[in-house]
């Protein structure tokens, strides 16, 4: 959207916490009904989650109430949708209850009431150029797909409708989406695809096939901070395999010729491979160490001094003509940036991103 109306900036999140915050507290012993009924019969956990992608497809976990049962063949996978899907899980779903868990992801900003379905993040490679205009606002509840024919819409429709939703977005197209919401969700209509539990996958042919990756250390985020990690790579003779980026604008590019080959969530089938975070945001940073399991390297450039004694945290990064003096402790996925100074002593937590040319005097703690 080239230009943002007060509401696209401001009222639409008010208008999310004036309709959330009530309906949070008035459905929450029916809430709570519902995730018993669950665990009685489906078993435990009550919740649903799964990775989707929210605004900008930033991932973020979603809740939902589980309708299918974890039942599995001979082998150990899981059965087909249809054979797990229950009686009651299809009541949940065509009553819309097991959505209510969303309400959360509303409170806290994740999610809008209103807004494009959240999909799979293996879905984000899928999109043309116009359905990726769907992540440029919040994902939500419900939608213009889920009040004009919801899962009976074959794909090319549902996503057109997404796209148009994210270039249109207004306090009457909110409340009129809403209101139809209400008579969608009576009427119990387009649960699901005709002769189908669940929604067809999206475009299968253009699904990412399993490939031998090279070996090496992954850099996330293909930012400009990740040329500067590469470059430190490189110096340091280490093997830059491939950079991983959430943007699906960023896939097929190259940083310092390292191919960026597809989003963060690949290193969730890679696991044990060698990683480390180019991004400058702490909190940022923070999320993707807690959510993926992976061996995180620490890099040290060869310009830059650091003493025999020094301690450092597993994903730490060292940048060109930093000093690190004796008996300093330097925590996990730390930046210390080109040029910085770290004197004796120092203590720096996890996550701490010292600037460029920054000096912190001895016996100093940081974070």
């Amino acid at each position: 959207m080239s230009r943002t109306t007060f509401y696209q900036r401001r009222g639409k999140r008010l208008l999310d916490l004036a309709l959330a915050i009530p309906l949070c507290i008035v459905l929450l012993p029916v809430m709570a009904v519902i995730a018993a009924l669950v665990r009685i019969k489906l078993g435990s956990p009550a919740l649903f989650r799964q990775q989707r992608p929210g605004l900008a497809a930033a991932p973020f976990e979603m809740l939902k109430f589980r309708t299918m049962t974890d039942a599995r063949d001979t082998t150990g996978n899981l059965l087909p949708d249809a054979q797990r899907l229950t009686a009651f899980g299809r009541w949940l779903r065509s009553t819309s209850l097991d959505e209510l868990p969303e309400l959360w992801h509303v409170l806290r900003g994740e999610m809008s009431l209103v807004g494009p379905r959240p999909l799979l993040m293996s879905y984000l490679d899928r999109y043309t150029p116009s359905e990726r205009r769907r992540h440029e606002v919040r994902p939500g509840i419900t939608g213009g797909a889920q009040v004009n024919g919801r899962n009976a819409l074959d794909w090319d429709a549902r996503l057109a409708l997404d796209a148009w939703y994210a270039d249109h977005v207004s306090l009457q197209l909110d409340l009129r989406i809403l209101l139809k919401t209400i008579g969608e969700v009576v009427r119990r209509s387009g649960i699901s695809q005709p002769g189908q539990a669940t929604m067809l996958p999206l475009r299968p042919h253009l699904e990412r096939r399993e490939t031998v990756l090279p070996e090496g250390v992954f850099v996330i985020g293909a930012g400009g901070h990740a040329k500067v990690v590469i470059a430190t790579l490189q110096a340091a003779g280490q093997t830059a395999a491939a950079v991983l980026d959430d943007d699906p604008a960023q896939w097929g590019r190259t940083v310092l010729g390292v191919p960026v080959v597809g989003p963060v969530c690949t290193l969730e089938r890679e696991l044990g491979r060698q990683a480390v975070i180019a991004i400058g945001s702490n909190a940022v940073r923070r999320r993707i160490a807690k959510e993926l399991r992976a061996e995180w390297v620490t890099v040290v450039h060869p310009s830059a001094c650091v003493h025999a004694t020094v301690l450092l945290g597993a994903g730490t990064v060292v940048f060109a003509g930093a000093v690190i003096q004796p008996d300093a402790a330097i925590g996990a996925h730390c930046i210390i940036n080109t040029g910085a100074s770290i004197d004796h002593d120092c203590r720096l937590g996890d996550f701490v991103h010292a600037a460029p040319g920054v000096r912190l005097a001895g016996d100093v703690e940081v974070g």
